[in-house]
Order: C-alpha cells, then structure tokens, then sequence
C-alpha cells in the first residue's frame, strides 16, 4: 500500500511538470485551452456514459438480459472521463485506453445472450457454449465438487 500512496502523491508533480513542458513547447495559451477542453470533454463523457449506461442497463434488466457489457463498458467510460477531468498530459494519455476499452466492450455479447455464447443447465451445473479442437482436451487434476 505505501507505493500507492507514493504515486498518488507523485502524480501532481509529474501532471505539474508535464503541463510545465508542454507550455514550453507550444506555449502557454494552447496549454490553458487544452486543460480546458480536456476537462470539458471529460465531464461531457461522464455526463453521457453516467446517463446512457443508466438507460442501456434499464434495457437490458426489460429484456431480462444479463447487465455486464452495459457496466463494463461504462465503467471504462466514466474512468475514461475522470482521467480527461484531471489537468494534466499523463491523464490525459491514460484516458485513451480506458476509451478503447470502452468502446471494446459496449454491445458485446454476454453467455446466454442472443448472439453470444449459449448456456445450458446440466444437473446442478451450467454448460456454456465454446469452440473446441480434438487434441486440446485436458483434464483438470482435481475438481472443485469433490474433494
């Protein structure tokens, strides 16, 4: 725990000393307008996705459908805006991926969902459909219902 808190105390700095060399290098009024517009953009994608995940999910509970690509790719998108809300370079570079991974989830099949793997009930235990080659079967060593 103590590197965490390390790093939280360190982001500031290197935020501070990005936005120090980025002024630098293409000045100081195209830095203030890109905290800007990052900050801007940042609370318009937590606006949306906060809101649009609320109705995707109300969505998918009517279909009696499972809710977690709707959470998963809301989730990246809130992270993806609290990182662009943060002045700063580094945050701002980190919000990319969490975008990706955003966009990566959202409309993603789930087991059991139309167009995703399917999921049977054999006995006490769920099936759920997968690709398979001969040859590639293993059996576990021990399994987890027996002892």
């Amino acid at each position: 725990m103590p590197i965490i808190r390390i790093l939280l105390l360190l982001l500031p700095l290197v935020e501070l000393a990005g936005l120090i060399v980025l002024g630098q290098f293409i000045g100081v009024g195209y830095t203030l307008l890109w905290v800007l517009a990052s900050g801007l953009l940042g609370i318009i994608m937590i606006q949306r996705q906060g809101w649009g995940m609320l109705q995707r999910l109300q969505t998918q509970m009517a279909q009696n459908r499972a809710p977690l690509s709707v959470l998963k790719s809301g989730m990246w998108g809130v992270l993806a805006g609290v990182l662009l809300v943060i002045p700063g370079v580094v945050t701002d570079l980190l919000a990319l991926p969490a975008l990706i991974m955003a966009l990566r989830h959202r409309n993603k099949a789930q087991p059991g969902e139309p167009g995703g793997p399917q999921v049977w009930k054999q006995g006490e235990h769920n099936v759920i459909e997968g690709e398979w080659a001969p040859g590639t079967e293993r059996r576990p060593e021990k399994h987890i219902d027996k002892e």
